[in-house]
C-alpha cells in the first residue's frame, strides 16, 4: 500500500502543492520503485494493451517513475503535476535517462491548456489513456473538487479512452483508521535519509491529516574533516496536508456524473487481477472509459 505517490490536485488545495515540494527531494528514497514497477508495471501492461492505448498521460506523475517506465516500455507518455518541485525532478531524470518524455506543472482540473496538444515531443490532442495512481484523489477535498478533476481528466480523453486509478482503501481504513505507515530509508545527496509517515483522523469533519517526517543524518563539519568527535545528529522537518477518505461510492458517483462508464475496481494493482474486498483489500483500483458522447 502507498501513503502518496502522486499529487497532481486542483490548484485550490494549495496545502498539497506545498506539501509535495517540500517532499520532492526524499520522494523516490521512500519508494523502493523497482519492486513496484515490477508488480504494477505488468498490470498497467495488461491493460493499456487490452484497451489498444499507445499514448498515455500520467496525471499526477510525482518523480515520473510510472511515466518514464511506460516510456521505456515504447508508449508515447507525457506528465503533470501540480508540485513544481516533482516535475523538476521528473525532467531531470527524463534528460539523465536519454527518454523525451514531456512533462508540465498542471493540476487535475486544468490539465488541457498545461499539457499543449499538437507539440513536437508529444504529437496527440487527446489521449487513448491516462492513469492516475499513488494515492493523489484523496487531495481533493469536496465531491465537487472531485468532479472537477474528473471532468478535466476526461477533457484529455479520446471517446472511449481508459481511465486507471489507484487509491487506498478507506472503506477499510475509515473504520481501522490505522495510524503508522512502514518506516522507508535510503541514501540522498550522501545523507543517510528516513520517511516515516503517519496521519490522524477527524471524524467530524471527515477529514485526514497526513504527515511525513522526513529524517537526514547530520553530522558536523568537523567531524567530517577528522578534526575532533562529534555525535551523529538526525535533523527532522515533518511536513502536514489535508485528505478526504476517498469511498467507493463517492469515487463511482463522480466518475458516472463526469461521464465515465464501464466501471470496473480492483483490490491492488498486480496480476492476477484480484476484485476489490471493501473489507479486506489494501487499495482501491478503479478502471473505466470515457463515453463515446461524453465532452
Amino acid at each position: 500500500m502507498w501513503g502518496c505517490g502522486g499529487v497532481g490536485v486542483t490548484s485550490r488545495d494549495e496545502a498539497a502543492e506545498t506539501f509535495y515540494d517540500a517532499l520532492a527531494p526524499l520522494f523516490d528514497v521512500m519508494t523502493d520503485w523497482d519492486a513496484r514497477l515490477a508488480t504494477e508495471g505488468p498490470f498497467l501492461r495488461q491493460l493499456l494493451d487490452a484497451a489498444g492505448a499507445r499514448t498515455t498521460l500520467d496525471a499526477a506523475c510525482g518523480s515520473g517513475e510510472h511515466a518514464l517506465w511506460l516510456a521505456q516500455q515504447g508508449y508515447q507518455v507525457a506528465g503533470a503535476d501540480v508540485s513544481r518541485g516533482m516535475i523538476a525532478l521528473a525532467q531531470a531524470k527524463a534528460a539523465a535517462a536519454g527518454l523525451g518524455v514531456p512533462f508540465a506543472v498542471a493540476d487535475l482540473a486544468h490539465l488541457p491548456p498545461q499539457v499543449p496538444p499538437n507539440s513536437s515531443e508529444f504529437p496527440v490532442s487527446t489521449f487513448d489513456a491516462l492513469v492516475c495512481l499513488g494515492n493523489s484523489l484523496p487531495h481533493l477535498l469536496t465531491q465537487a473538487d472531485l468532479a472537477a478533476a474528473l471532468r478535466g481528466m476526461a477533457a484529455v480523453l479520446r471517446p472511449g479512452g481508459l481511465f486507471i486509478t489507484q487509491n487506498l482503501n478507506y472503506d477499510l481504513r475509515w473504520r481501522t483508521q490505522p495510524r503508522f505507515f512502514a518506516a522507508q530509508g535510503g541514501v540522498h545527496e550522501g545523507q543517510e535519509a528516513l520517511v516515516w509517515r503517519f496521519a490522524d483522523y477527524d471524524a467530524a469533519d471527515q477529514r485526514i491529516a497526513f504527515h511525513v517526517a522526513l529524517f537526514r543524518k547530520a553530522i558536523e563539519e568537523a567531524a567530517r574533516s577528522g578534526e575532533r568527535s562529534q555525535p551523529v545528529k538526525w535533523d527532522v522537518q515533518v511536513h502536514t496536508t489535508p485528505q478526504r477518505p476517498l469511498f467507493l461510492a463517492d469515487l463511482s458517483a463522480a466518475l458516472t456524473e463526469t461521464g465515465f462508464a464501464q466501471i470496473q475496481t480492483y483490490g491492488r494493482m498486480a496480476l492476477p487481477l484480484e476484485p476489490f474486498d471493501s473489507a479486506r483489500s489494501g487499495d482501491l483500483v478503479v478502471i473505466a472509459r470515457k463515453m463515446a458522447n461524453s465532452k
